[in-house]
């Protein structure tokens, strides 16, 4: 038998802590005989059957160990809409095919855990890369990710030192896993020291990152 943390394969402990959970939660892989392989569900008080990856494990029961907290009744919340998003969005078909890809590497996750992971992970800007951008009209600027699939939108905004706005719009995705993104310039820039250039990004559940580099 193996003895595997479940819950820690695609949330952290900070996320199940906020839950007022037991962060961890021994689950064993088990072989059952045919009247119960395959089935999820408790079994008596305190224990319960669950699939991964074709696996039947039994484990047990989560326990509340003290009152639930106004921010810990936030994060349940937040977990609900989770589930209602995974359970939503996996009926697409592209979508589904998108989080069957995300899984491969991951055993003992499943699409519908990595849709919650999605909703419960903020999108990330790994880099503004600048080195294409000289302040002429058709010069790039590169966004990059560091995660397959989760950006759907990036925005490009280019400030001048004063906070007014040169210029805005869309980037093109570049990758075939959305990791990169490609901004072309609209508008000529004289100077470019002082000048921002300021990205925000949103995922598929609607989460926003913002990230900026200064030029000198």
């Amino acid at each position: 038998r193996s003895v595997i943390l479940l819950l820690k394969c695609w949330l952290t402990e900070s996320q199940v802590d906020a839950c007022n959970f037991k962060p961890i939660i021994h689950m064993a892989d088990v072989k059952l005989n045919a009247l119960v392989d395959g089935l999820s569900g408790r079994v008596g008080k305190n224990l319960v059957l669950r699939q991964r990856g074709g696996r039947t494990f039994l484990g047990t029961r989560p326990q509340q160990s003290q009152p639930i907290t106004d921010k810990q009744m936030e994060h349940r919340e937040r977990f609900l809409r989770a589930t209602q998003f995974a359970k939503s969005i996996l009926v697409v078909p592209e979508v589904m095919a998108e989080y069957e890809a995300l899984i491969r590497e991951h055993e003992f996750m499943t699409t519908y855990t990595a849709a919650v992971k999605d909703f419960l992970t903020l999108p990330e800007v790994t880099s503004i890369d600048t080195d294409g951008y000289q302040g002429k009209v058709g010069d790039k600027i590169m966004v990059r990710s560091g995660t397959d699939y989760k950006l759907l939108r990036a925005t490009v905004s280019l400030l001048a030192a004063d906070g007014s706005v040169i210029e805005t719009g869309d980037a093109v995705s570049t990758h075939p896993t959305r990791l990169e993104w490609e901004y072309v310039a609209k508008q000529e820039v004289a100077a470019l020291p002082g000048v921002r250039v300021v990205v925000v990004v949103s995922d598929r559940p609607g989460n926003e990152a913002t990230a900026e580099k200064l030029l000198g």
